[in-house]
């Protein structure tokens, strides 16, 4: 599979990155869910097709999948992503720690800010983001970003130059992306301390605030901005990566028109997808191996 530099960072992934964090309507990770030796065996199965980008998170709980795969293969063949949802900068060490004694590891390739909504989030989270400049200068870390989950965070990465990336929701039915417009979780969990008191609820209190899942897309100006707007941070050198290509499996019927559609975007340097099985690798590497050579071909 074809790889490509994320922005200037000098790391180079496959177009397609496989993720470990798909969702489920319970709030559950699907990847946590399965068996060890499952998920390590399918993330070999990827890399055996060229996917060497793995993206997990501190709070996905597959630590102990990735490090079963991790010991079957050289660990500079692999490019590991991590996220990090702590504000501060002491919480942000003693995770990023726990992080690479539980994977077994010396260094991450790449560690973000987890899900930032809004600037006034990112601010209250600047403790978390000087942690991570900090390891990336003790060479722990290759690179720093955020993965987005707000408009509003997104024209705030351009007056960043800490930042060396970001992960960006975008897809063509416009589902499950960025906007100014946030929901009752979302809101919530923009604020710290209101995000601490949501771990304390009731689980039936959490099942009522949890956001379900929308079949409504955002306005279509909302999109062009997102897109507008990542297309302005890889204009700064950033790196981007896509994520809900699938728009959360609501687009998997359509897999070939959602992959081919971010494939497309000159501002996407890479994409994941929180493939299950290997029919699901199987069928999103033909995909992707085909636009990549049409691509070829035309630059000839």
């Amino acid at each position: 599979m074809k790889k490509v530099e994320l922005g200037k960072t000098g790391i180079k992934v496959s177009r397609l990155g496989i993720g470990t964090g798909t969702g489920l309507p319970s709030g559950h990770c699907a990847q946590a869910l399965m068996d060890t030796n499952e998920l390590s065996g399918l993330l070999l199965y990827a890399l055996d097709r060229g996917i060497n980008h793995w993206d997990t998170a501190f709070q996905y709980n597959t630590y102990s999948h990735i490090k079963e795969a991790l010991k079957q293969v050289k660990r500079e063949d692999v490019v590991l992503t991590t996220k990090f949802s702590a504000a501060h900068e002491k919480e942000t060490i003693r995770d990023f720690n726990t992080t690479l004694k539980d994977l077994n590891v010396d260094y991450v390739d790449v560690c973000l800010l987890h899900g930032v909504r809004t600037n006034a989030e990112l601010q209250m989270r600047s403790g978390a983001l000087n942690a991570m400049v900090k390891l990336k200068k003790e060479g722990k870390v290759r690179a720093v970003g955020l993965s987005s989950h707000g408009l509003g965070v997104l024209n705030s990465v351009l007056e960043m130059p800490e930042l060396d990336l970001v992960w960006g929701r975008v897809n063509y039915a416009g589902l499950h992306m960025d906007t100014e417009c946030l929901g009752m979780y979302d809101q919530m969990a923009s604020v710290y301390w209101l995000k601490k008191c949501y771990k304390l609820l009731p689980e039936r209190v959490k099942l009522l605030i949890r956001p379900k899942a929308s079949h409504e897309p955002i306005a279509e100006d909302e999109r062009n901005e997102v897109e507008a707007t990542l297309q302005k941070i890889h204009s700064q050198s950033k790196g981007i990566v896509g994520m809900k290509v699938l728009a959360e499996g609501m687009l998997r019927d359509d897999a070939e028109k959602a992959v081919k559609y971010v494939n497309s975007l000159s501002f996407v340097d890479s994409y994941i997808i929180g493939m299950l099985n290997r029919e699901e690798i199987d069928e999103n590497c033909r995909i992707v191996n085909a636009e990549n050579t049409v691509s070829e071909d035309v630059e000839k």
